[in-house]
């Protein structure tokens, strides 16, 4: 695509004043948007104006001044005379762009698709009663492709069918049966094909991002990232507490292990000797059987939790005297 902007006619002068106009717009704004306005109804148009009024405003300029204002402005903006074609609209913005796309797309909203239009998605009608009373409706319904019949005094759809695949150009009859059964496959809107924030400039597909997902990639990669610093003992603001924590858990796991006799872990060992004993004991006697011997790791946990009582209840002793 390629901007196509004639000189040798002498331009008017309310032309080249409103293209400056434009300019200086242009200059002045965090964000210039280029918007396809093509099937968007007046009313439409105007919510969506008043409803983006207090972050932007939305200009329906004449293509060609459109195109003279952005190659008169900053050579990184220059890219965006690309998208400027058809009905457009251009969206000046204080807004993050990325913000901006996803606003206008929760905005669109479901219309009756025209005749001529191209099938957006695949247009699947399903099987079933419908609201329509005998009579008149069956023969449209089967004149577009809908094996509708008449049971029980109601028109009935026989089988889901797929009405028209994407890509497929919509036909009258086709159009008319949707209209009719208020289904809307299109949705319109502000149709935001490029924005130009930061001296680059972003296509649809580049700010089309799915924030939540971004947010879970980002939380799941922080996660993995501060197991991996715990692991390899990676000191920082955030990861000294956890490292200390495992060391300290590991060292009591050793020290109840190998029966280290450590002053002030003499409980843990204490533990984990009786617990092997027991299990001797009950090898030893006649007919009996080892008891379950207790893991490591439990001996451990509870001495933990042992050594947190005793600490709250001296703190509350030092509270109270």
């Amino acid at each position: 695509m390629s901007a196509d902007v004639r000189h040798g006619a002498r331009v008017p002068e309310w032309k080249l004043r409103e293209v400056d106009e434009l300019v200086e717009r242009i200059r002045s704004s965090r964000v210039v948007g280029v918007a396809g306005i093509r099937e968007l109804p007046a009313d439409e148009f105007q919510r969506l104006r008043g409803l983006l009024r207090p972050i932007s405003e939305v200009r329906v300029v004449n293509n060609n001044i459109a195109r003279r204002a952005i190659l008169k402005s900053d050579e990184s903006i220059r890219p965006l005379v690309d998208y400027i074609e058809d009905q457009t609209a251009l969206i000046f913005s204080d807004a993050n762009p990325f913000a901006l796309k996803k606003m206008l797309d929760a905005e669109k909203r479901p219309m009756p698709i025209k005749a001529g239009a191209v099938a957006p998605v695949d247009i699947v009608v399903e099987s079933g009663e419908t609201s329509f009373s005998p009579g008149p409706m069956v023969g449209k319904l089967q004149s577009a492709g809908i094996p509708a019949a008449i049971k029980g005094g109601k028109v009935v759809i026989n089988q889901r069918v797929v009405l028209a695949k994407q890509g497929d150009v919509i036909t009258p009859k086709v159009a008319e049966v949707l209209k009719l059964m208020e289904i809307y496959p299109k949705l319109v809107g502000l149709e935001l094909r490029a924005a130009y924030s930061d001296r680059l400039v972003f296509t649809a597909e580049d700010l089309a991002v799915d924030t939540e997902a971004v947010l879970r990639d980002i939380s799941e990669a922080a996660g993995k990232a501060l197991a991996f610093a715990v692991e390899i003992a990676y000191v920082t603001p955030q990861t000294v507490s956890p490292i200390i924590q495992r060391a300290a858990s590991r060292a009591m796991y050793l020290v109840a292990e190998r029966g280290i006799p450590v002053p002030g872990m003499m409980d843990l060992v204490i533990m984990k000797a009786h617990a092997n004993a027991q299990a001797i004991a009950g090898l030893m006697s006649p007919g009996g059987s080892a008891p379950e011997q207790r893991q490591v790791e439990e001996v451990v946990e509870e001495v933990e939790e042992k050594k947190e009582e005793e600490d709250a209840a001296a703190g509350l002793g030092s509270l109270f005297g």
